[in-house]
């Protein structure tokens, strides 16, 4: 199979990806984070019962909801703060949709999202974007109450492969800042947390803050960041201890693993450095910066 990218091997992966997500026997939400990269699948991506239907909510939102200004021409977006808006008779085909990018973008076992760990808990916010025919991105956030303040939790963020290296990460970040409140505080900062093992999403990540725990590149600690990400991670995933200093969730991805690629920059430097912290493909950095605003 050619590993050349196409928008036709996005849609396959989607349209294999229509499962019955609410049988899955998973505990918990082990939550992602987007993936840089793409690799050919060559066997069904999950061990559950799939079929090839396409699921009906390839298409706009429609008029029931309110598309946000967008940068680009071709894409509709959406944003919701509260993910519980979204209608019960949209939300099996797009989690069906959110769980196809998460199979394109990780070596999937089982549907991330179900019925029993659904992304329209009013918890969650959410950043929908669409092209016109299809969901091609998306990113799962929280507004938290710690504390040292308000914190913004990071829930995950995926992009399809054709569609990446256009800024929706980037949108993403901006959008979320300015939905949750962020934009407005007075000391220009605010708590901002993610868990991952990517190294281009650490960096990305840690980029927009002043200071971040744990610190790769360097040795610096801040115990007030160290008690922030402490906190914020007992609150988001109640026993499931962090190892101090280095922040490190063992087990965190026991159903999906990332597709490593080559890196560049800096996400080269943080790629070391989780090499050495993390090796074990299941385990994971949660991470706390105070992000600029």
């Amino acid at each position: 199979m050619s590993s050349k990218v196409t928008p036709g091997k996005a849609t396959i992966a989607i349209r294999r990806v229509n499962v019955l997500s609410a049988g899955s026997g998973r505990d918990g939400l082990a939550v992602f984070e987007g993936i840089l990269s793409f690799k050919p699948f060559e066997a069904p991506l999950y061990s559950s019962r799939w079929n090839t239907g396409v699921p009906a909510m390839l298409r706009n939102l429609g008029s029931r909801y309110q598309a946000i200004k967008s940068p680009w021409p071709d894409y509709a977006i959406y944003s919701l703060p509260d993910a519980s808006r979204i209608e019960a008779c949209d939300r099996q085909s797009l989690m069906d949709a959110m769980n196809g990018i998460i199979a394109v973008n990780w070596q999937a076992t089982e549907p991330h999202w179900t019925a029993t760990s659904s992304p329209f808990d009013r918890k969650y916010s959410l950043i929908l974007v669409y092209d016109g025919s299809a969901l091609v991105a998306f990113t799962v956030y929280r507004i938290l109450q710690l504390s040292a303040g308000p914190g913004i939790y990071r829930s995950g963020t995926e992009v399809l492969p054709a569609h990446q290296g256009r800024g929706l990460y980037g949108f993403f970040t901006a959008e979320v800042l300015r939905c949750s409140g962020a934009t407005e505080r007075a000391d220009g900062s605010v708590l901002y947390g993610w868990r991952t093992r990517n190294p281009i999403v650490w960096a990305a990540n840690a980029k927009i803050c002043e200071k971040v725990t744990p610190s790769l590149l360097d040795d610096m600690q801040d115990p007030a960041l160290q008690a922030a990400c402490v906190e914020m991670c007992a609150s988001l995933y109640p026993g499931k201890p962090l190892e101090l200093p280095d922040m490190i969730m063992r087990g965190a991805y026991g159903h999906i693993k990332h597709h490593r690629q080559a890196y560049h920059g800096t996400a080269s430097l943080v790629d070391a450095a989780m090499s050495r912290k993390i090796p074990n493909s299941a385990d994971a950095l949660f991470s706390v910066g105070y992000a600029r605003v």
